[in-house]
């Protein structure tokens, strides 16, 4: 019988679980005997974990619930090529970012480009009032957290800063998809936050950006090594703080193509030369204007509209 969706969830680090993961990693690793066409027999796999043959059963049903193999009888599990994979599964997404992150990040911010502004576009179509106003107090709040004095702390409270940084982020983008009211659009928040949650990560371990990101010196903001330093958070870059505050106040006016533009601009600012489109710009350029800046705080009128003008400034000398 095949497990329902709930009976593959994996808690906790139990023995199933830990038989799971161990041979989900080494067919995504792609290890000798566990390559597309190899065959896994029980007896094999019952030595490897030292598991009982009804566990090991268990954890080659799961394994196959996550497309990596098919069971067969008498025979055991055959291994399946990547393109028989789940690959919108949890763990086959946390696997592959273990063994081969660029393209398995690649494949993500590409799922990214290609939902996230359309979601936005009907988000500000079809978004309840209660929606747009969530969107508005996570940008402000989500702006609060990335200025805030103690976030590159070594200490208790900037770990804490920096944690409730990535929920309200995660929240964020959560509340943009939901608010499309597209449920095939909701459906893949994980995948969004994942990919969200990876990024964050790997800048705050001192990694490089995916994407060869530069500063305006030409120079690497922060160690092209990871775990070359301390682990230390580089602090949020204002213009996507700024970003994710017009992404909400468009949505809340109602501005399609405001929102989509501000959800592209989001996804290019940590693209090296994404940015320098110009038909993003021109695009960048007519948000701005539709935006009404009286519906934002006062105090934020200024800055944001700083902050965009910038981006047009800087990037249409190029």
């Amino acid at each position: 019988m095949a497990l329902s969706e709930e009976d593959t969830e994996e808690p906790g680090t139990g023995p199933r679980r830990t038989g799971v993961v161990k041979i989900g990693k080494h067919i995504v690793s792609g290890d000798r005997g566990f390559r597309p066409g190899d065959v896994l027999r029980i007896e094999q796999v019952i030595d490897l974990l030292g598991s009982s043959r009804p566990l090991t059963r268990e954890i080659l049903q799961v394994l196959q619930h996550k497309g990596l193999v098919t069971l067969r009888a008498r025979t055991g599990a055959t291994v399946e090529p990547v393109e028989r994979w789940n690959v919108f599964d949890r763990d086959v997404i946390e696997w592959r970012l273990d063994i081969a992150p660029r393209f398995q990040m690649r494949s993500l911010t590409e799922l990214r480009e290609a939902v996230e502004p359309r979601a936005a576009f009907l988000a500000a179509q079809r978004a309840s009032a209660d929606v747009c106003r969530d969107l508005v107090s996570l940008a402000l709040e989500f702006k609060s957290i990335g200025e805030a004095p103690e976030f590159e702390d070594l200490t208790d409270a900037g770990l804490a800063c920096r944690e409730r940084y990535r929920r309200v982020d995660e929240q964020f983008h959560r509340m943009l998809l939901q608010g499309s009211q597209n449920e095939m659009f909701s459906a893949l928040v994980d995948q969004v936050t994942r990919a969200l949650d990876f990024r964050i990560e790997k800048e705050w371990a001192g990694a490089p950006r995916l994407y060869g990101d530069a500063s305006a010196a030409g120079e690497r903001s922060f160690d092209p090594v990871p775990g070359s330093r301390e682990r230390f958070p580089r602090r949020p870059e204002p213009l996507a703080l700024w970003l994710h505050f017009g992404l909400a106040y468009a949505v809340e006016q109602g501005l399609r193509y405001a929102a989509e533009t501000f959800a592209r601009t989001i996804l290019a600012e940590f693209h090296n030369g994404y940015l320098g489109n110009p038909v993003l710009l021109d695009a960048l350029g007519q948000a701005l204007h539709d935006l009404d800046p009286g519906g934002m705080r006062e105090a934020d009128r200024e800055p944001f509209h700083n902050a965009i003008t910038g981006v047009l400034l800087h990037q249409g000398k190029r």
